[in-house]
């Protein structure tokens, strides 16, 4: 089996860290544990999660379809994870360290699957 290609690597990577994120955030609204999201974003990150894992599988197959919904799930990411929560949320600080590497696994998330689009692995 050959090696993915950079481009496909930081997709890969950049989906597996979301789907991390969004774990431990899904366990710390059941759990609880302050600071928790509100119960009302359960489902979403529910989606958001499985549109994940199927994006993994997607994308190591070289699927278009996966490319498309690499793009979907960085864009649904910046929801939870944009750095637009220190605005809105002043308990954001606690927390600064998931919003910088959201944030970051979201533009990786939407910048790469365009560059693979475009031919330029």
């Amino acid at each position: 089996m050959e090696k993915p290609s950079s481009i496909l690597q930081a997709m890969i990577v950049s989906l597996a860290g979301i789907t991390v994120l969004y774990s431990v955030m899904f366990g710390s609204l059941f759990a609880q544990i302050p600071p928790h999201p509100p119960a009302r974003v359960g489902l979403f990150m529910a989606v958001c999660l499985s549109l994940a894992v199927v994006s993994i599988l997607l994308v190591w197959w070289r699927n278009r379809v996966g490319f498309i919904s690499s793009i979907l799930v960085g864009i649904l990411s910046l929801l939870s994870f944009g750095p637009h929560k220190f605005l809105i949320y002043e308990s954001a600080i606690k927390v600064f360290p998931v919003i910088i590497l959201g944030t970051t696994f979201c533009i990786v998330l939407i910048i790469s699957p365009i560059l693979a689009l475009r031919g330029k692995n």
